[in-house]
């Protein structure tokens, strides 16, 4: 089971590698063999050999050098999408993926156009424990953001108790459309919350 974990450096605030390492051990425990690359600013990016593909958080400084630089390869990550591979981004890392960011300054944004949402980053940040629900699975964590999400039809999660997409839909959070995973609930989300580890492990090795 090949994993590519991108902007291992950049893209790593609240110890996001550790998912890596939770997803790789609920592998391990199901009998699979597991090969992690790690690839990030200067490296060639290619996403078409691998199984899994996760991001992290960031600042939103780190975040737009990681949009800049994944920008060439928006489309070699939109097959990966469309074809077997499972992505999870973490945290404003998911924010990348959708039309455009417009920060704080109003400068706008291109985003790698995945997604129809938009991004509108503000100057009050939210920082919130969740509280939420997947497919049954309760989950924890919490979210520390300065943006709002707008536009998504298919949100990953139910909240319970937290912040949503943005402050008009409160009870949505994140995205999950195909084999795409986004999310702003971090801790992180599969250390934290091991029944999310396990789903995805289930999911890449039923796909075997």
């Amino acid at each position: 089971m090949k994993i590519l974990h991108l902007f291992h450096d950049l893209m790593n605030l609240y110890g996001d590698y550790a998912n890596v390492l939770a997803l790789e051990r609920a592998l391990v425990s199901k009998g699979a063999e597991v090969e992690i690359t790690r690839r990030s600013v200067g490296d060639h990016m290619y996403f078409s050999e691998f199984d899994f593909i996760y991001i992290g958080s960031g600042t939103e400084r780190s975040q737009k050098t990681a949009l800049e630089y994944l920008r060439d390869s928006a489309d070699a990550l939109k097959n990966a999408v469309d074809g077997s591979a499972v992505i999870l981004a973490t945290g404003n890392s998911f924010e990348m993926f959708g039309k455009k960011i417009t920060d704080r300054d109003r400068t706008v944004h291109e985003g790698l156009g995945l997604f129809d949402f938009i991004t509108e980053e503000g100057a009050e940040r939210i920082v919130t424990d969740s509280v939420a629900e997947f497919e049954g699975r309760g989950l924890i964590g919490f979210v520390n953001k300065a943006s709002g999400i707008y536009g998504i039809k298919e949100p990953l999660f139910t909240v319970k108790q937290g912040a949503g997409n943005n402050p008009k839909d409160a009870s949505a959070e994140g995205i999950h459309i195909g084999n795409f995973y986004g999310t702003h609930i971090i801790g992180p989300l599969l250390i934290r919350n091991p029944s999310m580890a396990e789903y995805f492990a289930e999911l890449l090795i039923s796909r075997e």
